[in-house]
């Protein structure tokens, strides 16, 4: 049973014995149960193979009076509990470990998420998405990649794996059930969202190349339809034009800050998405205009002018992304994050940011 159909919104883990540890488990009974699409290593090295796959079941937010956060797989930084899979390959005298789980904390910081301050970090080809190669946040050889709304990260730890290894591991995932996660792939970005569906707030983190790093308020956050947007809305929102290369997946209103959070996925495929944030002025979730680079290289950081004004713009690769535009226009500050992607290059994101229009 998919644990993020039944949430209950209200619920908070307090009581010792109704917390869960991680179970070990395979890739295809976890896509049954996660709210993302479980992805599964089909292209390993000759000398390795799948030792384990873990499931951390989710739970609501909380962290029980005498239980140790690794007991139940929690990080130290949140007592939130979403769904993740871990796997650990072994090979000879060497071992990587694959980590999957719904990025939801806000954008997912210019595609590069764990692998974050690695100075120029290689994209690489993944059929319809782009992987990246670089050094994780312990200081490790690394990987990533968004595929489907899911989240896979790769971490050497153990000996040693060329860069072409780890490559042909990023291309070589696939949906482990594709019936069984057909429910995530239908679901709206928001109803999957951990953080949306219990009322909580993530841990703050960096959303990308420009520095906006606060925690976004999901605690005081509801789901809108772009009607009720258009009518009613709390910040006035934009969005690409009808025959653009994006779709809406969902929208996010939050009322005492003054916001929306709008989420498009690509018409080509599941993995490339657009996330845009307007905000009034004076609203905590409005960027900084001008804004400060954040702690992240990239090939391309300054003021462009788009849509009669000046948009701070950034781009970790020009040609396969991410890419973000920070602006102010009619009273309302704009961030707009637009992740990796293999169909269009920075012209085509700045195209996209230019005609978007009020819905």
């Amino acid at each position: 049973m998919s644990e993020w159909r039944v949430a209950d919104p209200s619920a908070r883990l307090t009581d010792p014995d109704a917390a869960e540890q991680p179970r070990e488990t395979t890739f295809a009974d976890a896509a049954g149960r996660a709210n993302f699409v479980v992805h599964e290593p089909t292209a390993l090295p000759d000398d390795c193979a799948v030792e384990t796959v873990t499931y951390r079941p989710e739970q609501p937010p909380g962290r029980p009076e005498g239980v140790d956060a690794a007991d139940i797989g929690q990080t130290p930084w949140s007592d939130g509990n979403p769904a993740s899979v871990r796997a650990v390959v072994r090979g000879d005298g060497r071992a990587l470990r694959i980590k999957q789980f719904l990025y939801d904390w806000a954008p997912p910081a210019a595609g590069v998420a764990p692998l974050w301050r690695t100075p120029n970090p290689t994209p690489v080809e993944c059929d319809d998405a782009v992987g990246w190669l670089g050094t994780d946040y312990e200081g490790r050889r690394g990987a990533c990649l968004q595929r489907e709304r899911a989240q896979i990260e790769i971490s050497v730890t153990d000996g040693a794996f060329d860069d072409d290894e780890l490559a042909a591991v990023l291309r070589g995932f696939a949906p482990a059930d594709a019936a069984a996660s057909r429910g995530v792939r239908e679901a709206p970005f928001h109803a999957l969202h951990y953080w949306v569906r219990y009322g909580c707030r993530p841990p703050a983190v960096p959303h990308g190349l420009w520095d906006y790093s606060g925690p976004r308020p999901y605690d005081e956050s509801r789901p809108v339809s772009m009607n009720a947007l258009a009518r009613e809305p709390p910040a006035r929102p934009l969005v690409p034009a009808d025959d653009d290369a994006f779709v809406l997946d969902s929208a996010l209103a939050f009322p005492d800050a003054d916001a929306v959070e709008v989420v498009l996925r690509s018409r080509a495929n599941g993995s490339d998405h657009l996330w845009i944030t307007a905000a009034a002025e004076g609203s905590p979730l409005a960027p900084a205009i001008p804004p400060e680079p954040a702690d992240q290289s990239c090939e391309r950081r300054g003021r462009i002018d788009c849509r009669d004004t000046a948009v701070h713009y950034a781009a970790l690769d020009e040609a396969y992304g991410a890419w973000e535009a920070l602006w102010r226009e009619e009273g309302t500050r704009y961030a707009a994050w637009a992740g990796p992607s293999l169909a269009l290059d920075g012209a085509g994101v700045r195209d996209v940011i230019d005609g978007m229009t009020v819905p």
